[in-house]
Parts: C-alpha cells; structure tokens; sequence
C-alpha cells in the first residue's frame, strides 16, 4: 500500500480561520432571479495532520458560503463543522423544509446548521433517524421525497432511507450484504432505487492498524447493483451482476418500459494501490442499462476523459435528462475545466476557466421552477481558484451556454480548498 501527499497540498491545503465578509466585489451582472446561498463542504483538518497516514475523506469539515440577493454578493462566511461528539461531517450541504443539513455516510449523524452557517448541532430529523445517514440524497420525482442508502461498517445490511419533505424519515428498509460495502451515492427513479454493492468494503486489518479509513479494494467481493421497488422490501431487490470497478457518484436515473438507465462516473478500481484518496486511474462517464428481461447490465462510455462530480438539472432527478454537467481532471487529483455533456446530441462542451484557474464542482440553478422548462434554461455557479492570486472566486454561467464568458464573477479575498459537494439553497 502507497499514499501521497497530494490531499494536503497546493488548494487542498486546509484554510487556518473562519472568517465573515460583506459585500463581496462583483464583475459582471448577477442575474436578480438568484437569491440563495451558493453552500459547500470539504475536508480542513483543524491541526496539522501526519501526511503519511492522512485520508482526504475524514479531514474535519468546513463549510463554506456565498449569500446572494437583489443582484449583490451580500456575504461569504466559513465554519468548522462537526457533530456533537466531535465526530467529522464533511461532505455535502442540503436544504430540506427550510432547514440547512451538513451531511456524511457511514456514522455519524447530519450537523443541522444556521441560514449563517454556524452549527446548531447533530441532528436526527427530530428522532426520526436510526444511526447513520448518507452523503446523497436523491429526490423521488413524484412525492418529491429524499431517498439514499447508508452504510455502517457495524451493520450486516445497508439501509433505504428515505426523507420527507418536512425533513423527517417517513421510511427505513434494511438490505442484508456481505462484507461491509462503502455506498457512497445510489441513484432513484420513478419506480425504484439503484443500490451499488461493489468491492470495496470494510478491512479489519486497516483497521487494526490504525488507518483513519479502513475501506480496501476486495477483489473477492462480487460487483453487483440492485434494484428495489420504492414500496418494496429486502426481499424484492433483484441483484444484477456488475462490471468489477467502483462509482462514487451518479448523475441520474430513469426507467422507460422496464428497463432502467443510469448514467455515473466510474472508476477502475479504489483503494487498492493508493490507500489515502481517490487515485486509481481515470474515472470516465459512462450508462448502465439494466435490464430485467434479459436479467443483464450493459455499459457504454459516453465520455471517456477523466472527470467527476456530475451534477444535473435536478428538476429531472429521477426522470429521462440530456444534460450533465461536471468537472474535468488532470491527473495526481488536478482539477480542470468545468464540462456540459449533451446526451443526447453526443456532444460536449467545455468552460475553460483561465490560465492556472481550476473549478470545484458546478451546480445547476434553473431559472424558474418550472419543471417544463428548458432543461438547461438557467446557471451554472461554480467555486473557482486561481492559482496566481490564491484566492477563488464563485463564477455564474449561462448554462446555455457554457463555453462563454461568465455572467458574473464574485470575488472573494480568501481561498475555498477542494472539496466534495454542495448546494445552491434558494431563499423560500
């Protein structure tokens, strides 16, 4: 087993304060229908960490924050997050029912946090929650409900959970697997969740030894992906076998006489070689097809440079999607250019950011709530570092068209770290 340091260096160095600033500069036009706050979280462990034993994944969260109303750049704020135990929270930030929810898999519950960003505590969805929760939800396209799927490395079975809209669980299945497998996303449509079992599963050993992680490559774990019915129990999942190789991320799923098409970044394998983050040759985007006739999965690249983080209209979650949208890599865990994938004309187009200029994760924001809008009839707002300067900005583009010059550029005079994910939370 290798690591490297490359999680604590350059823009994945953590930042050493919280900070409040106001009235942010702004080039550009900031269109007045984005009123909200542009919300993410990312690993910024609070004390120097030893580099040959750090995992990128459990670094102490920090969210970070930009407040936009009446075409201004009111605010950006970053906290520390942490449950109430001191357990890490660090991966992704929801707004459910007009609350704001720091989220992580695996353990540790959601950190409820304030419209300010400041942590109110762990939270349970008021009692409704048994034990972990996930990093992904996605939402059901007819109740508009939060389904995900959570692991523990304690548990003999992985759960269906599913969230109301009035951010309580209204619903726990428990799926039995073998061998403790990391599920990090999942995927919905109109009639099923998508479960992924893949190999790479809980490790006593690493355990034992003190890794902070201790998820490994298992090559005699069998890949497999189900499906179970949304009403369903653990007894109606249909299993079907899996490429061998590991997926962090879906962009979306949808179902069209019986068979369901999902299409995710994947990865050749994980964890296996490189113990300490994600670096295990290129993850490219590809479609999976399963098929219950003919009880099968087929795949097909549709994108084959590396990238991740896919993200979607989320008007559509769940439903047939052209668009897609994510970021490109550059190797050794270098970001690149900010990519919109039109799946059905084949085509993709790239928004170069600028020399020395790389984007985090971009989120789609439509203009209207329209669900029979213009599926790509709104923005893009994405963080953005420069390297020249250390300090990022957050840019608005015209999802319509990416390839241009942003709408708006809001600067910022700190640095936001790479991260994993976020959200735009409109005001209500």
């Amino acid at each position: 087993m290798k690591t490297t340091s490359t999680w604590l260096d350059g823009n994945y160095a953590p930042v050493t304060e919280e900070v409040t600033i106001t009235e942010l500069e702004v080039t550009g036009t900031i269109p007045d229908e984005l009123s909200g706050r542009l919300v993410r979280i990312g690993p910024n462990p609070r004390t120097a960490p030893d580099p040959a034993r750090y995992h990128w994944f459990v670094g102490d969260g920090m969210v970070h924050g930009v407040r936009l109303r009446d075409g201004r750049a009111e605010w950006y704020r970053n906290r520390w997050v942490q449950g109430d135990q001191g357990e890490v929270v660090n991966t992704h930030v929801i707004g459910v029912d007009g609350r704001t929810f720091a989220l992580v898999e695996a353990g540790s519950q959601p950190v409820e946090l304030s419209y300010e960003l400041d942590p109110i505590g762990t939270c349970d969805f008021d009692g409704t929650l048994d034990g972990a929760f996930s990093a992904h939800t996605h939402a059901d396209p007819v109740t508009g409900d939060l389904h995900c799927i959570a692991y523990h490395w304690a548990w003999d079975h992985v759960r269906h959970v599913v969230l109301g809209q009035d951010a309580r669980v209204r619903r726990e299945v428990r799926i039995p697997v073998a061998d403790g497998p990391m599920i990090h996303d999942c995927a919905v449509t109109d009639r099923h969740i998508v479960i992924f079992d893949l190999p790479v599963t809980f490790d006593m050993a690493a355990a034992a030894e003190g890794f902070p992680l201790p998820y490994r490559w298992n090559p005699g774990h069998p890949a497999r992906v189900g499906l179970l019915p949304l009403d369903g129990g653990p007894e109606d999942v249909r299993w079907f076998d899996a490429p061998t190789c590991y997926v962090f991320h879906t962009l979306n799923a949808y179902e069209a006489d019986g068979v369901v098409t999902i299409d995710l970044v994947r990865h050749p394998r994980m964890f296996a070689g490189v113990v300490n983050g994600p670096s295990e040759g290129d993850p490219v985007l590809e479609r999976w097809t399963l098929d219950p006739a003919a009880g099968e999965v087929r795949t097909e690249v549709l994108d084959d440079r590396p990238q991740e983080f896919p993200r979607m209209d989320e008007r559509r979650s769940g439903l047939r999607h052209r668009y897609g949208y994510g970021v490109g890599l550059a190797g050794d865990g270098d970001r690149g250019p900010i990519l919109k994938h039109d799946l059905v004309a084949g085509v993709t187009e790239v928004h170069d950011p600028g020399p020395g200029r790389t984007s985090l994760e971009p989120v789609f924001v439509p203009r209207s709530p329209d669900r029979d809008a213009a599926e790509d009839d709104g923005w893009l707002l994405a963080y953005v570092h420069d390297a020249a300067t250390d300090r990022s900005d957050v840019v608005v583009l015209d999802a319509g068209d990416v390839t241009a010059k942003p709408v708006a550029t809001v600067h910022l005079p700190v640095r936001v770290p790479f991260g994993f994910h976020g959200s735009w939370i409109p005001d209500r």
